[in-house]
């Protein structure tokens, strides 16, 4: 037989002189009903030939694959990171891989990557959605695949562990006003992409509204020149002492660059506030204050959620919501 043939699960049990059933049987340990010639007839041919079978044919005949899908917004972020290493810790004690998808915050990439981890034979999802994640949910459900929402919980879903957004950030906001800030900069992300972007953003107006405070607000992203976000904070007058609020991990490097040339109004006269970045806050120059997400822990917690469910245990919560903490550095002074 040549060596670039791949055999068939038929063709060793040919060589073996047995039913593919017996064989199958032989593949998935179960040696209960099969004498000891038999199997060492069936190791015999399995050996000669460095048998492995069809990873596909064995998801679409197995009851589970063992597999969960994880889809993030985007991979690249630290937050995503640690999320991530929650979840694989879990994961890995419990017995399951993961397969790792990010839609970049697009439902078309959304609905492409769900498409194909149905066509995976996944035992579970644990999702970041975009926007509205019904027509996502929908599918899994149809496929009977259970899905845990993470950082968004979603009307109707009855799975999900989140973070305090938004009473983390009124307090946050409420305590840079007690402590002097007369005026606040947003420089957000479109907020309506995920739930947990509008919680930030209104958590921050509802704060400055109760305590008759001013908050002028710039959505921005990515490809936002540096020169522009500068240009945006010098067009307002920053004789009231002024609070820059970036309620986004990935926006913060960008407008704390951009703000280099007003380093030195912080933080007597400029304060900055960030969400997460626990990974860089601590070593720029002046450190930069933020509001951090236990993400190792959220990812963990999904998985665990997850993974009862399949197996209809209930350990753990079908609804979680974690707090955030307030890391206050040298980019507000003392709050």
């Amino acid at each position: 037989m040549s060596s670039k043939h791949k055999m068939t699960i038929q063709e060793v049990a040919d060589e073996a002189q047995v039913s593919k059933t017996t064989v199958s049987f032989f593949l998935n340990g179960k040696r209960e009903k099969m004498s000891a010639s038999t199997w060492n007839r069936i190791a015999a041919v399995v050996e000669k030939y460095d048998y492995r079978p069809s990873t596909t044919a064995r998801l679409m005949t197995a009851k589970h694959s063992c597999l969960l899908g994880v889809l993030i917004g985007d991979i690249t972020h630290h937050f995503s990171n640690r999320l991530v290493k929650g979840i694989a810790q879990v994961c890995r004690t419990g017995g399951y891989q993961i397969l790792i998808g990010t839609s970049d915050y697009d439902e078309d990439a959304e609905r492409l990557h769900i498409d194909r981890m149905i066509d995976m034979h996944v035992d579970g999802l644990i999702l970041q959605p975009n926007g509205n994640p019904q027509e996502s949910i929908e599918k899994l459900k149809r496929a009977g695949i259970p899905v845990v929402c993470i950082d968004s919980n979603p009307e109707g879903l009855p799975l999900w562990v989140v973070t305090n957004n938004y009473q983390a950030t009124f307090d946050a906001i409420s305590s840079c006003v007690d402590q002097g800030y007369e005026q606040v900069i947003m420089f957000s992300a479109t907020p309506h992409v995920l739930t947990s972007r509008q919680e930030r953003y209104q958590g921050c107006l509802d704060a400055l509204a109760q305590k008759n405070i001013p908050c002028h607000v710039h959505i921005i992203d990515t490809q936002t020149p540096t020169e522009d976000i500068l240009a945006a904070v010098n067009a307002h007058d920053l004789t009231p002492r002024t609070l820059i609020f970036v309620p986004n991990c990935w926006l913060l490097p960008n407008v704390f660059t951009a703000l280099k040339p007003l380093h030195g109004l912080v933080p007597h006269k400029l304060g900055i506030l960030g969400f997460d970045n626990d990974d860089w806050a601590d070593l720029t120059v002046p450190t930069v204050s933020t509001i951090v997400q236990p993400a190792f822990q959220e990812g963990a917690t999904a998985a665990a959620l997850l993974i009862d469910h399949i197996r209809g245990r209930f350990d753990t919560p079908p609804k979680t919501t974690l707090s955030c903490e307030a890391v206050w550095r040298g980019s507000t002074g003392r709050v």
